[in-house]
């Protein structure tokens, strides 16, 4: 069984953090996107899904037709009565109370909404289309369309944010009672707006933010099983988690990223390219990776101790390299032994990129 992953690119502008892979919505190009991404399912229709994850960019930015037209062939195409979870990206601005209901009804019932934050200066700040009294309205119509298995986004250590507005932030988040919860560090990256304006952020107080939420969401009942990724029990993503697993995905549109038997793809990250290659009968992929025994036991502990909870089987050290690396980082209090799994020190978190740095 493997994970889809459909990637749609398109967004009415770009958040000024962003260096994902997206280009500004146009109406026919859009039309012509899905037409290459139907040629390109078509190739993978033999694959067993269990999972379906739409991301982008902005999918929520597709029309409504654009939207059923999809969804309705990704059914004719896969067989998908054996998914467990069907997650559709959106940010607020750009649902109506249509497209959540042509969602509903075409098999999408898991949502994640981009909030990133509840007040409306800091959204102005980050690039934001939304304000919070949007995202309420779609977050309560969502609720009416009968989607119970939400997940909200949300940025923290934002320049010149406080604790004290963090504490806001996750506070009022938390009236919404969302089934999962993903809280990520603003992080400055190359060719996005931040990076040329050289924006700031400070590393300590947003350490000081994620113990601050790790603490009131365990006490609110969420469950602390992967780094940024907080859920109610039973609500875990599924589909994310087996990316953690090192388990196989497909993935199809341009810039998105597949895994199928041992061989990594990514396809061109240009989609009037991408839409050619597909007219043709071309490949899409521009980098193509044999993954060997060695690489896929360093991607699986890199990946696996990413999962808080689960851990990793010892088993997964079984190069004697990798087992004397575990013993350092044992012995060290970076990582810990429980219930036969090796997990990585919860207190170790902000260092977690030097942790398995070691092991690559």
């Amino acid at each position: 069984m493997a994970g889809l992953y459909v990637h749609v690119p398109f967004c009415h502008r770009k958040c000024l953090y962003c260096n994902f892979f997206s280009v500004n919505y146009d109406n026919v190009l859009a039309d012509k996107y899905i037409d290459a991404l139907i040629k390109h399912a078509v190739k993978f229709k033999d694959e067993k899904i269990d999972s379906v994850y739409i991301g982008g960019g902005t999918p929520s930015v597709l029309s409504l037709g654009q939207i059923r037209r999809l969804l309705e062939v990704l059914n004719e195409v896969f067989d998908l009565s054996r998914v467990q979870e069907f997650t559709f990206e959106l940010n607020p601005e750009s649902v109506s109370k249509e497209k959540l209901c042509i969602l509903r009804k075409l098999g999408v019932n898991r949502l994640s909404i981009g909030l990133q934050s509840v007040e409306d200066k800091s959204l102005k700040f980050l690039g934001r289309a939304h304000d919070f009294r949007t995202f309420c309205s779609t977050y309560d119509t969502a609720r009416e369309e009968n989607f119970d298995n939400i997940n909200i986004d949300l940025l923290y250590g934002l320049p010149e944010q406080t604790l004290k507005d963090w504490k806001k932030v996750l506070k009022e988040t938390l009236l919404f009672n969302s089934e999962h919860l993903s809280l990520y560090p603003l992080s400055i990256e190359e060719h996005t707006s931040f990076y040329r304006n050289k924006t700031v952020i400070c590393g300590d107080i947003q350490r000081d933010m994620y113990d601050y939420g790790a603490e009131m969401l365990a006490a609110k009942g969420y469950g602390h099983y992967e780094i940024s990724n907080w859920a109610k029990r039973n609500r875990e993503s599924f589909h994310n988690t087996n990316y953690w697993r090192n388990f196989e995905y497909v993935g199809i549109g341009a810039g998105a990223a597949g895994y199928l038997k041992r061989n990594r793809y990514k396809n061109i990250e240009d989609v009037n390219m991408y839409i050619s290659l597909l007219e043709n009968d071309c490949s899409t992929e521009f980098e193509n990776e044999c993954i060997d025994d060695k690489l896929y036991e360093t991607e699986t502990i890199i990946l696996g101790l990413r999962l808080l909870n689960e851990g990793l089987d010892t088993r997964c050290f079984n190069s004697p390299e990798k087992y004397n690396i575990l013993l350092e980082c044992l012995k060290n209090k970076m990582l810990e032994i429980k219930n036969g799994k090796v997990k990585l020190v919860k207190e170790c978190v902000f260092i977690f990129n030097q942790i398995v740095s070691k092991f690559v």
